[in-house]
């Protein structure tokens, strides 16, 4: 062999393979050159028998053993049981590998012995860890954090720099809030808010344009309240510590470790052991401290959590981990000796996220979406198996959305400006903030006052008062603009602990691969070969990930020199004679080799791409061209995770997704899991009910098996179908696969099948229109004579006891309801006449579409004859019905006739571009509306003639800080009752006075008793204020104050008018008080104030005809005004009663009219002068929202 050129190979184990010795040639090799030589071929394939292969054997050993226990039991019962006692023959017998265990069919396992109380299912996270038993309903939350005693907190390292990491200048100066984060963060957030703005207003919804000034001015000048440790009720208790600082303790885990103060005395830092689905390798020097810290927290959770305080007693309990879909290899086998060794189970299996989901939710195919806290898992499940090439693996979550959040809102000049995420209170502070405030709903958008608590340890509280307005959308939108996340730090450390796991033969990766994952890095990656020019595997449903280079292939008899190998041998033998053994594929991989990315391509390049991209991405790659799986998918997307649960998510991402795929509009949903569980407990769900399955049992890794075989028991325990973790030439692959878990526990059914095929019975109901015709109900009604027997209480037995209140003096549970119920749809049938019984189609009165006007009723009017002559009514000519058009009635075609008219009206502005949803283009007008605009007539008296037309409009000088106005009504004259109008009532003033405790509880009851039933109580409105009503001494300071407040007058600011000045020296009036009043109706329209409007017409010619006449208080117009009429919404209607002191005495209430006495003020100073800064900003706000060209105003 020597003086070959083949390479010396290592003895072949005859136990494990199968060889064939041949004297033929191979191809290209020249026999008579080398005389004497045994040609000895030998398969690509490599396989095995079932009583070969370890756990195999286990698993027939294992149901061997029980059907012999079964049988022995069995035959016993029946040898010591009498003839009574004997199960009927037809009873079936119990099969081993039912769901339902054996013991649990004969009811042996009862308490602590039942299904599932043996089995721990853990599921870890980035963030939080999930652990319970698996007979648990709901898992037990954990933070994945441990704190240990170290030299500086996190918040300490690295100078203190905050996080965000907020820029400075050479000085070390702060910046200004607009300039913290950089430029591009600046420019694409404000490209975020101008994108939001312009969707809000072609989506028709109102849009402030000083809004960010608003929360700008506000957040920057409110100072935070100071309340004392003892005052707060919801102050924090800290994790105490001992006087001595040796007496620490050397670690804290979960809630305890983020209770710790950062101040503490010994300092401790938290370790995050996970981050992101990786080990966190950057906070860690050695990969031992690394593994000890997750084993530690895992630990620790099982004593407290579980009360499993002994470690002995372990190895009775079966464990359950939950793995991401997209796993590391080197992540499971870490995990599996963990478990194995330092935990000491009895039993251990794993289960991927997806399909834990899928379980967990009861779902048996679904494109699912988790969302985490750093990171976002996207896998397609069919049949109970996770199609591997959908699984994609994003690298943002909820953390990223914490930190854009809190970014935006210093931006826009945070009250707490000193928030650092890397100190244990304020990171805990953002989450809140997070999950209190932040929404997807475009409708929650606009300026919102807010405020929150800080709590820090050895500190007051701090309570800040702040606004919001897109914020709290445009962070949570991060997901589909990933590129405003800070990722600069995600792959830090990356590989510097533990190398990727590499084959001990070629160097491939042993890491899963994915081929959707592969197209998102070839996206960013702009090297990466494009996956449109990758196949898909020789055959197999899902296709095989390969390398960025093709490879010459490989040397077979190298790869004998290497004795330890942990997944399968890619050497072949001959096929045995055993017809159960299925032939080798060929290879079709040597001659087309597959290229696809490389392991440190996927290491370097961060998964970062929008979230809707990467949903369609997966089920583009999940279903392989199949239209029907495609649809199935995009009909049963579940998003689970903390993640998303954000206010109006779900409707975000359908929006987006079929902004993405129109022509799927219709199949898209989004789901939520059901039976409304928790879908941040979804998966562990998912965990105990994999772990309850009878079925499952040649899923557990046992003790021995692992003892033997380590690792390579992966190749058969692990419930997945990639190549690089299972043996792809298996003889039997479908005793790995499981495919049947879910199809056949969910969907059994027990009902035999019906004996005969269905048959549709035609039913004659020609006789139904005799039973609804009006002559059978009248003749019933007649023949029928009325049973009833007149007792002492009419029929109606009446039970006092029963209605609540009605001994108090409380009578409405007897009475009609204030607010009439709305009739059912399927109601409204009894209400029909006798003549209208039979008939298709009936339109009873009052139920039109739009609301019933004095047009409406002169169209739908008919003349009708004089009673009063003989002459007998002409019979008008019969008309064939004409059709109509249903369609006018959609709110499509009534929206375009309403903009119709506005059109006719004002025919310079009308739309004419292309008719959309965004932009509605109006009806076509007929010449017949033409001319009716052009010579209006009254609609039902035609002699009347148009004098005049005047333009409703808004007057925009006169809008208030609440853009409103509110009407009194006095139930008596103020003042003294003459024949001349007192003008002082033009400039009185009404002052509410503070709210009584009475009349305050008499709302709040009001109130709940609404909110209790709405129906027999209606909403209160508001408050049932009392006011003070204060009058000038004589009408000359009456006009001196209607001048002062004309805008129209030059002379408006004479200091004559104000004979009085105040204690700060301007000039004021004085008013007297005259009368206190107490509201005796309200009304109040806050959610419609355009509903009733006060209208003022206005003529400049008249009011000049008028000043100069010389009739007018005033000065004359100075041409602000145009000719219109214009409107005034009035949001509150109040009617005002006169205090009655004796009236109140009398009811015993002398002692409040005391109190009222003594409070009561006497005279007031009205000084009148120009709006403030926040004044103008309201009123510029209301206008804008009523003018539709401000430039011109």
């Amino acid at each position: 062999m020597d003086l070959t050129t083949w390479p010396q190979v290592n003895m072949i184990n005859q136990k494990n393979y199968y060889t064939w010795v041949s004297s033929t040639n191979p191809r290209g090799f020249n026999r008579a050159s080398q005389p004497g030589l045994l040609t000895i071929f030998i398969f690509r394939e490599y396989l095995k028998r079932d009583d070969q292969i370890l756990p195999l054997r286990l698993q027939q050993d294992e149901r061997r053993n029980q059907m012999t226990t079964t049988a022995k039991d069995r035959d016993r019962a029946l040898a010591q049981a009498k003839p009574d006692d004997l199960p009927p023959p037809g009873e079936p017998d119990i099969d081993i590998d039912d769901d339902v265990g054996m013991d649990d069919a004969n009811g042996l396992l009862t308490g602590q012995d039942a299904l599932g109380s043996k089995v721990i299912v853990i599921h870890p996270g980035s963030q939080n860890l999930r652990i319970g038993l698996a007979s648990d309903a709901l898992p037990k939350t954990v933070p994945m954090v441990i704190a240990r005693k170290w030299r500086l907190s996190e918040s300490e390292e690295g100078r203190g720099e905050p996080k965000p990491k907020r820029l400075k200048l050479d000085d070390g100066s702060e910046l200004e809030p607009e300039k913290l984060f950089g430029d591009d963060f600046a420019k694409q957030y404000t490209a975020m808010c101008a994108d939001l703005k312009a969707h809000m207003r072609n989506n028709k919804r109102r849009v402030l344009p000083n809004s960010k000034e608003l929360v700008v001015n506000y957040n920057r000048r409110t100072p935070p309240e100071t309340i004392s440790e003892h005052n707060d009720p919801l102050r924090v208790d800290w994790t105490e510590l001992p006087n001595n600082p040796r007496d620490a303790p050397g670690y804290f885990t979960g809630k305890e470790a983020l209770r710790i103060p950062d101040t503490s005395n010994p300092r401790y830092k938290l370790f995050w052991p996970l981050q992101r689905g990786w080990y966190n390798e950057h906070d860690y020097n050695e990969k031992k401290a690394l593994y000890d810290d997750v084993a530690t927290i895992i630990e620790e959770a099982i004593k407290q959590q579980l009360n499993l305080r002994r470690k002995k007693d372990w190895a009775q309990y079966g464990c359950v981990f939950i793995v991401p879909d997209l796993y590391e290899r080197q992540y499971v086998v870490q995990s599996l000796e963990m478990l194995m060794r330092d935990f000491g189970f009895g039993k251990v299996c794993f289960i991927q996220e997806s399909l834990a989901a899928t379980f967990g939710a009861g779902y048996t195919s679904a494109c699912v979406v988790d969302i985490g806290a750093q990171k976002t898992s996207i896998c397609c499940v069919e049949e109970g198996m996770c199609i591997d090439n959908s699984r994609i693996n994003l690298k943002y979550g909820g953390a990223d959305v914490t930190e854009t959040f809190i970014k935006m809102m210093l931006f826009d000049h945070f009250p707490y400006s000193d928030i650092n995420l890397n100190r244990r209170y304020d990171f805990l502070l953002a989450e809140e903030i997070k999950s209190k405030f932040c929404t997807m709903n475009e409708a929650d958008i606009s300026v919102q006052l807010y405020d929150f608590h800080v709590r820090a340890s050895g500190q007051d509280t701090r309570k800040y008062a702040f606004k919001t307005y897109d914020e709290v959308l445009l962070a949570a939108e991060g997901f589909f603009q990933p590129s405003i996340f800070d990722n600069s730090l995600k792959l830090r450390g990356r590989r510097k602990l533990i190398p990727r796991s590499q084959d001990l033969y070629d160097g491939s990766s042993n890491d899963p691969h994915s081929t959707a994952q592969t197209t998102i890095v070839s996206l960013i990656c702009p090297f990466a070969p494009s996956p449109a020019s990758l196949p898909f595997g020789n055959g197999d449903v899902n296709g095989h990930a390969t390398n960025i280079q093709s490879r010459a292939p490989p040397n077979l008899f190298q790869r004998f020199n290497d004795g330890d190998r942990l997944s399968a041998s890619a050497v072949g033998s001959p096929v045995p004679d055993d017809d159960d053994t299925p032939a080798p594929a060929a290879d079709n991989n040597a001659s087309n080799p597959v290229s696809t990315l490389g392991p440190s391509v996927r290491d370097d390049v961060l998964a970062i791409i929008s979230l809707d991209t990467a949903i369609l991405t997966s089920i583009v790659h999940g279903a392989r061209s199949d239209e029907r799986k495609t649809r199935d998918f995009l009909g049963g997307i579940m998003v689970i995770g903390g993640g998303s649960q954000i206010p109006g998510f779900y409707a975000f991402l359908e929006e987006k997704l079929k902004e993405l795929k129109p022509g799927f509009a219709k199949d898209i949903m989004i789901g939520t899991p059901p039976r409304e569980l928790d879908p941040q407990g979804v998966v562990w769900k998912g965990g105990s009910v994999f772990g309850k399955l009878r079925g499952t049992n040649d899923s557990w890794i046992g003790r021995m098996e692992y003892d033997r075989l380590g690792a390579r028991v992966l190749v058969y325990k692990l419930l997945t179908k990639d190549s690089r973790m299972t043996a792809p030439t298996q003889a039997r692959p479908e005793r790995v696969y499981h495919q049947d878990y879910i199809a056949r526990i969910r969907y059994e059914n027990a009902l035999p099948p019906p004996p005969g095929a269905p048959k549709l019975l035609d039913i004659p109901i020609d006789g139904l229109n005799y039973y609804t015709s009006a002559a059978f109900a009248s003749r019933l009604a007649r023949e029928q004579p009325l049973n009833i027997e007149a007792d002492a209480e009419l029929g109606m037995p009446i039970d006092l006891v029963g209605m609540p209140g009605i001994f108090d003096g409380d009578e409405s549970s007897i009475q009609a309801p204030h607010v009439i119920p709305p009739i059912h749809s399927k109601d409204k049938n009894l209400l029909r006449p006798l003549s209208e019984l039979g008939k298709p189609k009936y339109a009873p009165g009052g139920y039109s579409f739009l609301r019933r006007t004095e047009y409406i009723s002169s169209e739908q009017s008919r003349p009708r004859p004089d009673s009063g002559t003989s002459k007998a009514p002409v019979k008008a000519p019969v008309k064939l019905r004409k059709q109509t058009d249903t369609t006018k009635d959609e709110p499509v075609n009534v929206l375009r006739a309403a903009v119709k008219g506005f059109d006719i009206a004002n025919p310079k502005d009308a739309y004419t571009g292309s008719d959309t949803k965004d932009n509605i283009r109006g009806a076509v007008p007929s010449p017949a509306e033409l001319e009716a605009w052009k010579n209006p007539k009254h609609p039902s008296k035609p002699e009347l003639k148009v004098v005049e037309t005047y333009a409703i409009k808004p007057d925009l000088d006169a809008i208030t800080d609440s853009s409103n106005y509110m009407i009194a009504k006095f139930a008596s004259n103020p003042t003294q009752s003459t024949d001349i109008r007192d003008t002082r009532m033009d400039v009185g003033v009404l002052q509410p006075m503070d709210l009584t405790q009475d009349a305050e509880a008499e709302f709040k009851a009001k109130l709940a008793a609404h909110e209790a039933d709405s129906v027999h109580n209606p909403h209160p409105g508001g408050p049932m204020y009392s006011y003070e009503f204060f009058l000038p001494a004589d009408n000359n300071t009456a006009t001196s104050m209607k001048k002062k407040l004309d805008i129209d007058n030059p002379n408006w600011d004479d200091p004559t008018l104000t004979a009085r000045k105040n204690q700060n020296g301007h000039g004021s009036f004085r008013l007297n008080h005259v009368r206190t009043y107490d509201t005796g109706r309200q009304s109040i329209m806050s959610e419609h104030p355009h509903r009733e409007v006060a209208l003022a017409v206005y003529d400049p010619t008249v009011e000049e005809k008028i000043a100069q006449a010389g009739l007018a208080e005033t000065s004359a117009a100075s041409g602000r005004l145009d000719k219109a009429a214009y409107y005034y919404p009035i949001v509150q209607k109040l009617q005002l009663k006169p205090r009655r002191n004796k009236n109140l005495a009398r009811l015993g209430l002398a002692s409040r009219v005391a109190d009222d006495d003594d409070n009561k003020v006497d005279v007031i100073d009205l000084q009148i002068r120009e709006p403030d800064e926040t004044e103008e900003a309201k009123r510029s706000g209301h206008r804008l929202d009523l003018d539709n060209n401000p430039e011109e105003s």
